[in-house]
């Protein structure tokens, strides 16, 4: 076995070689097995790819992912990128230099068998495998490969034709034969014609004198700098690339979920699309404060984004809000929850005529209600009633019933009268003593409790509220500052009526008059005049009866008529 240097032979052997592994020249090559897969270089291209999956991966870490903290990479990752693509490149520059090197030869890098023995020309550095006595060759059947043992080494080649192999086989077991009967061969042409890497005296004169010289790409020398740069690159364009696509991925997510965390979630990502900002993230934050009906989540949107680009949309949404809370109060049926309603939005002078609207629908709702509970006879009480719950609706529903009574004219001559009666029976029968404030207080206790229930069954409390007020001195001027019914009054006594068992003379009564229903500022007031006179029933008297007795008898009689000829001036009697 020997080793033998390519580029250290002459240049006729070195043309010589290229053209016996070519066909071109003897000795012809009797088998050839071509370069095997380089394990190492394999190895160096296993790496270079798994650094790439690896750079892939990494790239793919989070991409377009809304709840990932690295949707969009961190300026450091460059640095992650770039190093996978560095090793990538480093292993596919290794592979590619040994590749480089193994052929950049003038011939087919590959085990030649040639008759003087196997020449291993897969490298610039040969090592020929001499034919010796104990040399072994055969054909192969079942692995189709000529089989041949020589010093320093077992060879298989390759062999598809099996007459050719068995040839080649007997050619190398005859060379043996010759080798071991006549000893080497000594003639020179017998040595070119056996060996390709010998002289055989044959020059070219128009070929060049000097050796082919071993030429490898310049680049080599600079692979590492070169990994290091195209991994670098790669890296950063790859960062770029990936942001790039993954914002887009990000915005199409947000965008798909359209709701205000998945935009914010886009911003924090690092999401840099200006509608998101300006219109996206409002708009969803508003469909927000919408989808709780809540008019106060709306203002308070309003008022955290005062200068909001979309501020007409959400102050159109404020107002559609508003318009349904009111149709809410709108169906409650109440003014009280309209009247709650216009003092919770007052700021908002658009609703003004819609509550106006509301407000007086609901009065309209209450006077068709009522008319047919109103007396047909008066003309004129369907227009009042109409100013009255107007006026209430705006200024409040309270109503006041007062009473007004006046000095009784007739007391001192009805007196003087019942003294000189046969049948009078002492002062304390006299009347003056029945009918002062504090036996009337009473009876307008009963007419006034009568008013306000027979007011307060046609009227909601909300738009009137009927209630008892103070008595009004008899010499007072009434100036009502809320609706008042005032029913001013003066008992007047007539007559004698003597009474034998038991003994004593009464007057008759007399309860003069005038109910007025007054409304502040308005110039026509319900007015309404009645005079009622009762005598005492004398078939009702016992020998137990006393004169006040009789006196309060003809006074309730007196308040319960003028009570029911008053409500009937107002409405149907039921």
């Amino acid at each position: 076995m020997a080793k033998v240097d390519f580029w250290g032979l002459t240049r006729p052997v070195q043309e010589r070689f290229v053209a016996t592994t070519a066909g071109a020249a003897a000795p012809a090559p009797l088998a050839i097995r071509p370069l095997a897969s380089d394990a190492r270089g394999l190895a160096y291209s296993a790496f270079g790819v798994a650094a790439t999956i690896a750079g892939i991966a990494l790239l793919r870490v989070g991409f377009g992912d809304l709840s990932s903290r690295v949707a969009l990479a961190p300026t450091a990752f460059i640095a992650l990128y770039s190093a996978c693509f560095v090793l990538a490149a480093v292993g596919f520059f290794l592979a590619v230099a040994r590749y480089v090197k193994a052929y950049a030869v003038p011939y087919p890098p590959a085990l030649y068998l040639y008759p003087i023995g196997v020449i291993d020309a897969r490298s610039p550095e040969f090592v020929v495998h001499r034919i010796t006595e104990q040399t072994e060759a055969r054909f192969d059947a079942a692995r189709s490969s000529l089989h041949v043992e020589l010093e320093g080494g077992q060879f298989d080649f390759p062999a598809t034709d099996a007459a050719l192999a068995e040839q080649a086989a007997a050619t190398v077991l005859g060379l043996r034969d010759k080798l071991s009967t006549s000893g080497p061969v000594s003639s020179a042409r017998e040595q070119a014609q056996a060996d390709p890497l010998i002289d055989n005296g044959f020059k070219n004169p128009f070929a060049p004198a000097e050796p082919l010289r071993k030429e490898l790409p310049k680049w080599l020398k600079f692979w590492p700098g070169m990994a290091v740069i195209l991994g670098v690159l790669l890296g950063g364009t790859a960062f770029l690339i990936r942001n790039h696509l993954s914002e887009g991925r990000l915005y199409a997510a947000a965008r798909k979920a359209d709701t205000s965390e998945a935009y914010r979630t886009y911003l924090e990502r690092g999401g840099h699309n200006p509608d998101v900002q300006a219109l996206l993230l409002p708009r969803a934050e508003l469909r927000d404060a919408q989808r709780s009906g809540n008019v106060a989540d709306l203002e308070r949107y309003l008022d955290a984004h005062p200068n909001s680009p979309i501020k007409i949309e959400v102050e159109s949404a404020l107002q559609q809000a508003l318009l349904k809370e009111l149709a809410q109060a709108e169906a409650a049926g109440t003014l009280k929850a309209l009247k709650e309603f216009q003092a919770q939005y007052a700021r908002y002078s658009f609703l003004s005529a819609n509550i106006d609207r509301a407000i007086n629908a609901r009065i309209d709702s209450v006077l068709r209600q009522l008319k047919p509970a109103l007396a047909l006879n008066q003309a004129r009480l369907i227009p009042f009633m109409e100013r009255l719950l107007r006026y209430t609706a705006i200024h409040g529903p309270q109503l006041t019933v007062r009473f007004q009574r006046k000095p009784t004219e007739t007391l001192a001559a009805a007196e003087k009268s019942l003294r000189q009666s046969p049948y009078f029976s002492g002062e304390k029968t006299l009347p003056g003593q029945f009918f002062d404030d504090a036996h009337e207080a009473p009876r307008q206790a009963a007419m006034a409790a009568a008013l306000v229930s027979e007011l307060s069954s046609h009227f909601p409390r909300d738009l009137l509220d009927a209630q008892p007020g103070p008595a009004l001195d008899s010499n007072a001027e009434s100036k009502p500052t809320v609706p008042t019914l005032l029913i001013t009054y003066h008992v007047e006594l007539s007559g004698s009526f003597p009474s034998r068992k038991p003994r004593f003379a009464l007057s008759g009564i007399g309860l003069i008059t005038r109910i007025s229903f007054d409304i502040p500022g308005d110039s026509e007031p319900q007015v309404f005049k009645l005079t009622v006179w009762r005598a005492p029933d004398l078939r009702t008297i016992t020998e137990t009866s006393t004169a006040s007795e009789l006196y309060e008898a003809m006074a309730g009689e007196a308040f319960k008529r003028l009570t029911k000829k008053y409500l009937a001036t107002l409405f149907v009697e039921k």
